[in-house]
């Protein structure tokens, strides 16, 4: 999130910081600060003229009552934020409207407090923040009650009406009930047709300029759902955040610490359309829809509690866009397996093809959907909830790109909602999501239900307590929601807590202290995984309260200990020059405040590439071009077929552990369901050690075989007598040393027989690899040439076979390496070639001597006949 502008900041200044429960001065006792006290008993008498009266610093009391009246309300006095003018009922809830009652709010730094709208119809928008043309700003609708009111439908049509519209910069609804709605149109729509331009159409564009809305410790409750049907119904959503015309809009808003209770108008329950809002320790119980992200880029959702309570239709999150932070969310018994299943699940990301993440500069717009990149999905918490992660080709097939990290998938024994972690609307959904980048990920109770997607691991060790209606997790450290202080709102919360002073959860009067909650707040984003070289990142830390950070390892620094507020914060590694993945961690404490708020933010930085040096052995490809990819069965790329990939098999040659080579002998391409790779040396070498990393959270079972000649399947032989070698189960490099050396090597072939984890699998990945020899002892193939000789293959199986370029050979010999004579022979005729019988021979290395006329030569050939 961006840091708060100074406009943004001066409302709220008296009470960011402070407690989690406080009664909030400056907005319930202005008369400390009045000049005038004005008292009005009709609705009537609220005119612009009558506002142009009024002083900052002003109060107006309205009498107590019942009012059925229809004259619109005008709010357009001008306060400052010392002294803002404040329009209240005598006692909270005592003005009651019947009828509909409009109100139009204007100016500057006005607070309306205390008013209840019970009933009526007509209005298409019953209170707006402005009056025409005079749009509000720096204002606040407070401890107020909107139910009942409707429009009057017809039999094909949801009349639209609209019951808060917001418009100007950096007003708030705060602590208000909304109940009860039965036609279309949102319970709060900010509106920036203003904001994009002055008069509507024309310029300057104003987009790039901040609007600041707060949505804060709100109720919303029963939206009944709108017959699809009928036209306006997919207009119904509780909030709504700007507009498809105007997405590319600087929003900032927050909206916070809201609860959400059978929120069921549309799918949406609230949309996102506009850049940078935050959504943040909001509660959703038993509503029929999702939080939708559906226009507008850089939105934080963080710390949301989703609990469908087993009512069909319920979901959590669903991704549109790019640049979203999707961090700390707690997904619940949310079920929809009927209607609009592909929309509302756990996670739903969807395949967008528009473009994304619009400048704000831009007046080129799309209802369309945008594509879904660098997106940040970590650390969330879904339990018993059908479809955990779901991919949705319906509205395009762009694959979405960025990073899933450390979320926690829980399903308890025989849970009617169990499914696979990852599902789609299609039999194959498994291209829509393999280009985002997975680790960290763990689940129980299911399986991943996709066999290509790596960074998800079965961990049978998760111990899942009650807490209430919630579970606490033991045994997946890090992984999951990290809730804070914040648990999930309730009923009984409401009309002390939340929503306004006067009503309780259903509507029935209550009496008690107006108290404003404001929960302290202290969110930490995430970090995708540092390369092995020295670097930094930025992270967001967003805070109502003071807090301090400490970096708990060595190789970790940060550039600002400690805050107030929001915050950017610079994390630096040094460079990685261990041999192995290192993971560490910074602790952010609040230091303001009650609620004692902890967070961790974890930091991995991945292995350096092996040296050019090991154990004696030196590099045979320091650089990327010093090998080359001779042939592959086959490899995962657009051209064979997978849209968006590129999963090329020269990828395991670039030295960056990135990116990979990825390939299937499912597709029917390969033999004996074998997939396979052939390295060119571009040399002969004496072939020691291979060095290879394959995908994270997958154990690859791999055959190293290795040819002197040629790349025909009749020219490899292989080294290993155990046969399937085994990878790493993550992206570190494992060394796989030859018994003994191969003389000469000039191709390897890597050959993938499937996973461990997953038989059924036929993929194997390689991120990279590297090969080894003795620099200190000449490849066979070089000595021999040198001398006149050729000879092949090696390691050879039953056959050998020599040639003398030059002269006739005379003389061959064989020796073990402890000196016994195994072989011999000489020839009487002007023989150049010869081919020798190995078969006989044990496996291992032998020294061979040959003579012709002119030359003779000493040099180790390796067998491998059985």
């Amino acid at each position: 999130m961006k840091k708060t502008t100074q406009n943004h900041r001066t409302l709220f200044k008296g009470f960011l910081f402070k407690t989690c429960m406080f009664t909030f001065i400056l907005f319930c006792n202005y008369n400390v600060f009045s000049q005038t006290t004005h008292n009005v008993n009709n609705p009537s008498q609220l005119t612009a003229a009558f506002s142009a009266t009024l002083a900052p610093g002003d109060t107006v009391i309205f009498a107590n009552g019942t009012y059925s009246n229809s004259a619109t309300m005008k709010i357009n006095g001008v306060g400052t934020e010392a002294n803002p003018i404040t329009y209240k009922a005598v006692t909270p809830g005592g003005v009651i409207f019947t009828n509909g009652q409009t109100m139009d709010i204007g100016g500057e730094w006005c607070i309306i407090e205390g008013f209840h709208w019970n009933g009526g119809n007509g209005a298409s928008n019953f209170i707006e923040f402005r009056d025409g043309s005079n749009y509000a700003n720096n204002s606040v609708l407070k401890n107020c009650v909107v139910q009942n009111l409707a429009g009057a439908s017809t039999s094909t049509t949801s009349v639209k009406h609209n019951w808060v519209v917001m418009y100007g910069t950096y007003n708030t609804v705060i602590n208000c009930s909304f109940m009860n709605k039965t036609t279309s149109g949102n319970m709060i729509l900010a509106e920036y047709q203003f904001n994009a331009s002055p008069d509507g159409t024309g310029t300057p564009n104003t987009r790039c300029n901040e609007v600041g809305h707060k949505i804060l410790n709100n109720y919303f409750y029963n939206y009944s759902k709108i017959d699809p049907a009928l036209s306006n119904s997919g207009d119904s959503e509780a909030i709504r955040i700007g507009t498809s015309e105007y997405q590319n809009v600087n929003s900032n808003a927050i909206v916070q610490n809201n609860y959400f209770v059978a929120a069921d108008g549309e799918n949406e329950i609230i949309t996102n359309k506009s850049k940078g809002n935050s959504y943040i320790n909001n509660t959703f119980r038993r509503c029929r829809g999702s939080l939708v992200l559906r226009h507008g880029s850089h939105t934080t959702v963080n710390g949301n509690y989703f609990l469908g309570e087993n009512v069909e239709g319920t979901g959590g999150i669903r991704i549109v866009d790019s640049n979203q932070i999707i961090r700390n969310n707690y997904i619940q018994d949310c079920i929809t397996v009927n209607d609009n299943a592909i929309w509302n699940n756990g996670i739903t990301f969807l395949g967008g093809n528009d473009s994304s993440a619009v400048l704000c500069t831009s007046t080129s717009m799309t209802n369309g959907y945008q594509k879904v990149q660098n997106i940040d999905v970590s650390n969330n918490t879904i339990v018993n909830t059908n479809a955990p992660l779901f991919f949705n080709i319906n509205t395009g097939v762009t694959k979405p790109l960025g990073t899933v990290l450390d979320n926690l998938i829980y399903f308890s024994g025989s849970n009617p909602n169990t499914t696979p972690v990852i599902t789609g609307n299609t039999t194959s959904p498994i291209a829509m999501g393999t280009s985002l980048t997975y680790a960290g990920n763990e689940f129980t109770g299911t399986t991943v239900g996709q066999t290509t997607y790596p960074g998800f691991t079965e961990n049978t060790g998760i111990t899942a307590t009650a807490s209430g209606e919630i579970f606490t997790f033991t045994g997946a450290s890090n992984k999951g929601a990290d809730m804070g202080a914040y648990t999930p709102a309730t009923d009984a919360m409401v009309g002390f807590e939340i929503g306004a002073c006067f009503l309780n959860n259903t509507g029935s009067p209550i009496s008690g202290d107006c108290n404003v909650i404001i929960p302290e707040s202290l969110i930490v984003g995430g970090l995708t995984p540092f390369t092995y070289a020295a670097e930094s990142k930025n992270v967001s830390v967003t805070a109502n309260v003071s807090w301090s950070a400490v970096s708990n390892d060595t190789w970790i620094t940060i550039d600002t200990p400690s805050g107030t507020g929001d915050a950017t914060v610079s994390v630096t590694v040094t460079e990685n020059t261990d041999t192995v993945e290192r993971n560490g961690t910074v602790t952010f404490t609040q230091t303001s405040g009650t609620s004692n708020i902890e967070r961790t933010l974890n930091v991995t930085q991945a292995a350096p590439p092996p040296p050019d040096t090991r154990d004696g052995k030196t590099k045979i490809n320091p650089n990327a071009a010093d090998v080359q990819v001779a042939g592959f069965c086959h490899e995962e790329t657009e051209a064979n077929g997978h849209s968006g990939k590129f999963n090329d098999a020269i990828n395991s040659l670039d030295k960056n552990l990135t990116s990979l080579w990825a390939g299937s002998a499912a597709l029917g391409t390969c033999v004996d369901n074998r997939v396979f790779i052939i390295y060119d040396l571009k040399g002969a070498f004496d072939l020691e050690l291979v060095d290879i990393a394959t995908s994270n959270n997958k154990t690859y079972k791999l055959q190293i075989w290795v040819s002197s000649t040629g790349t025909e399947d009749a020219d490899f032989t292989n080294p290993f007598p155990e046969g399937d070698l085994l990878s790493n189960a993550d992206t570190s490099f494992k060394a796989f040393v030859l018994p003994s050396p191969a003389l000469g090597t000039k191709y390897v072939k890597i050959i993938g027989n499937g996973q461990v984890e997953n038989t059924s699998s036929r993929y194997t990945s390689i991120h990279e690899i590297e090969f080894y020899g003795d620099a200190s002892t000449l490849s066979v193939d070089k000595n021999l040439v040198e001398n006149a000789f050729q000879m092949y293959p090696n390691p050879a199986k039953n056959e050998l076979n020599i040639i003398s370029k030059n002269a006739s050979i005379k003389a061959l010999s064989m020796y073990s390496l402890d000196g016994r004579k195994v072989f011999e022979t000489s020839t009487k005729d002007n023989t150049k070639e010869l081919k020798i019988d190995v078969s006989f021979l044990a496996n291992g290395t032998y020294l061979i001597n040959l003579s012709d006329k002119a030359n003779s030569s000493s040099s180790k050939i390796f067998v491998v006949s059985h």
